[in-house]
């Protein structure tokens, strides 16, 4: 299974840009980019979403490698308030989620708070949890 680095390199050449112009068109400094191809950091939700939105793709299939063709907006949701939306449309407390995640109460308030971004992995069960795709947990709108 390829991992999100292999992932991001076979994109970026698609769009046919080095790691140099697609690092200077997201704004990212130094090695950043090139980081996430070779899988040594994960990139933030805000860069998932420019990823996404720079690659033509969806943060779902860079993750997972599972296509998904849907069309998104511009705008998008601050994963803070997306997740408290997600939440609050389940009718599920902070606390019920947080035993999902098996994390403390005060660690998924701080999700909701934007204090703190949950890892990979718990994004991935939050996805599951409310029955939604990696992209709309991160604020992406479908158009």
């Amino acid at each position: 299974m390829k991992k999100i680095g292999e992932r991001l390199k076979q994109l970026r050449k698609r769009e046919r840009y080095t790691q140099k112009q697609l690092s200077a068109l997201l704004g990212f400094q130094g090695n950043s980019y090139s980081s996430y191809e070779y899988n040594r950091i994960k990139p933030s939700i805000e860069n998932f979403v420019k990823l996404a939105k720079t690659l033509h793709t969806s943060i779902q299939y860079i993750v997972t490698g599972k296509e998904f063709s849907e069309i998104f907006k511009e705008e998008v949701t601050p994963f803070s308030q997306r997740l408290r939306e997600l939440r609050e449309q389940k009718n599920m407390t902070q606390q019920q989620v947080a035993d999902f995640l098996e994390i403390r109460k005060v660690t998924y308030q701080e999700y909701e708070y934007g204090a703190y971004e949950p890892k990979l992995d718990k994004l991935l069960k939050l996805a599951e949890l409310f029955d939604v795709t990696l992209d709309e947990l991160m604020g992406r709108n479908r158009k």
